[in-house]
């Protein structure tokens, strides 16, 4: 066996890590993006509107100005783009197109959203904002093998 075939056959493990974890991430920030659009309760009553998400937006801002340090239009500021950063942030993390800052935007949206949750009084899924920041962390760590993305598709290294 080639040297060059040992490299390539050894790093596909962390390609195929890479994408997973991209996709966990990417997908799962896209998600809690369109569930605050969402209104009512399990399979019933669901509905998706701008109404819903600027009531939710209301509540997130007052919950955490009343419960933190931050003035309440810098809350409203937050709670009014929130939504939006989840989804533009996970759909470019899924993509692959400039992975590292995608990821570190990722990671940082997240970060945002534990400091929220750090500010409410019963802050137990701060620890659930830990494990995420853990896991965009493992995919920066995998981030020379982003083979399958767009990064991968268009600044593809020629071999030696």
């Amino acid at each position: 066996m080639s040297e060059s075939e040992t490299k390539c056959c050894s790093s596909i493990h962390l390609t195929f890590a890479n994408l997973i974890l991209r996709l966990w991430i990417g997908l799962r920030l896209f998600m809690a993006g369109v569930d605050k659009f969402r209104s009512g309760d399990g399979a019933e009553n669901v509905t998706f509107s701008l109404e819903n998400y600027t009531a939710k937006s209301e509540r997130i801002a007052k919950l955490m100005s009343d419960n933190s340090f931050l003035p309440a239009n810098m809350c409203d500021m937050y709670a009014n783009s929130i939504g939006y950063v989840l989804l533009a942030v996970g759909a470019w993390v899924v993509v692959g197109l400039f992975t590292e800052l995608s990821l570190l935007a990722a990671g940082l949206t997240v970060l945002s959203l534990g400091f929220g949750l750090a500010a409410l009084p019963d802050d137990t899924e701060v620890v659930y904002i830990g494990i995420h920041i853990l896991v965009i962390a493992a995919a920066l760590a995998t981030c020379r093998n982003k083979g399958i993305s767009l990064d991968g598709l268009f600044f593809r290294r020629k071999s030696d």
